[in-house]
């Protein structure tokens, strides 16, 4: 997870949690306990932490879709039990798609590499 995604997911799971997220002018956490559980997360869920074996499995919305005007960039996913039909790929700006909305992704050295 890149840097900023995984500060943004730390605020959002410490501020239910009550943590004071003020920040030195340096970008580090001025109370002891926000640090302490910043250290934690990090370490969990950065470079080194606790991640599923394999790849990322990314899509992007087919140019045929009707969901095409949503977006035109990769986001990840999962593919799942459908809720409903065949949406069994969750995930992206509208949370839910059929297969036949999107095409596959994964990451080979950064670049996208469509899976057919």
């Amino acid at each position: 997870m890149e840097k900023a995604n995984l500060q943004l997911a730390f605020k959002a799971w410490a501020v239910p949690r009550g943590y004071d997220l003020t920040e030195t002018c340096y970008g580090d956490f001025l109370h002891l306990e926000t640090r302490s559980a910043w250290l934690g997360f990090e370490a969990a869920h950065g470079e080194a932490g606790c991640r599923p074996a394999g790849q990322q499995l990314y899509a992007r919305i087919k140019k045929t879709s009707k969901y095409a005007h949503q977006t035109d960039k990769l986001f990840p996913v999962r593919v799942g039990k459908a809720p409903y039909d065949n949406f069994v790929v969750h995930g992206g700006p509208g949370g839910l798609y059929a297969l036949r909305d999107v095409s596959f992704y994964v990451l080979v050295d950064d670049k996208p590499m469509r899976l057919t």
